[in-house]
C-alpha cells in the first residue's frame, strides 16, 4: 500500500513538472530549447529528497530515483545533493546512472564530481554526465 502511495505521489510530481514545461514551451516559444532549464522546482526537488533521505534501504531509494528519472529533469546540484545520501561511491555512481542522462546543466557537474573520494569514480561519473572533468595541474 505505501510502495503504491508513494508512486502515485511521484508520478503526481511528475505531471505536474510536465504541466510545467508546457506553460514554459508556450511562454518561451521564441527561446532555443537547450537554453531552457527544466529541472525540478525547488519545491518539488525538496518532496523528492526526503523521500529518498527518509526511505529505510538503499535499494528503497535506488527505486524512487529510478521512478523519479522516467520523467524528472536535475540541475547537477540536485543530483549532486541526492548521491550524496549514499555513502559508497558504488551506490553514488548506480543512482547517477539513472539521472545522468536527465541533467539540465552539465556545465555544473564538477558538483557531481565533488561528491566522490576516488579519481577512478570520479572519471566514471565524468562519462556518464558525458562532460569531462578539468585535468588536475599540480604545482
Amino acid at each position: 500500500m505505501k510502495k503504491k502511495l508513494l508512486m502515485a505521489i511521484l508520478l503526481t510530481c511528475l505531471v505536474t513538472g510536465a504541466s510545467v514545461v508546457r506553460a514554459q514551451d508556450y511562454r518561451h516559444g521564441h527561446t532555443p530549447r537547450e537554453e531552457r532549464t527544466f529541472a525540478l522546482s525547488d519545491e518539488q526537488f525538496s518532496v523528492l529528497y526526503d523521500k529518498v533521505k527518509n526511505a529505510s534501504f538503499d535499494d528503497r531509494r535506488m527505486d524512487l530515483i529510478e521512478v523519479a528519472s522516467l520523467g524528472a529533469y536535475y540541475t547537477s546540484g540536485q543530483c549532486a545533493a541526492l548521491i550524496d545520501i549514499f555513502s559508497f561511491g558504488s551506490k553514488k555512481l548506480s543512482a547517477l546512472r539513472y539521472m545522468a542522462p536527465h541533467i539540465v546543466d552539465p556545465r555544473n557537474a564538477y558538483l557531481i564530481y565533488e561528491k566522490f573520494s576516488f579519481t577512478s569514480e570520479k572519471d566514471e561519473a565524468a562519462r556518464l554526465v558525458g562532460c569531462p572533468r578539468p585535468a588536475r595541474h599540480n604545482h
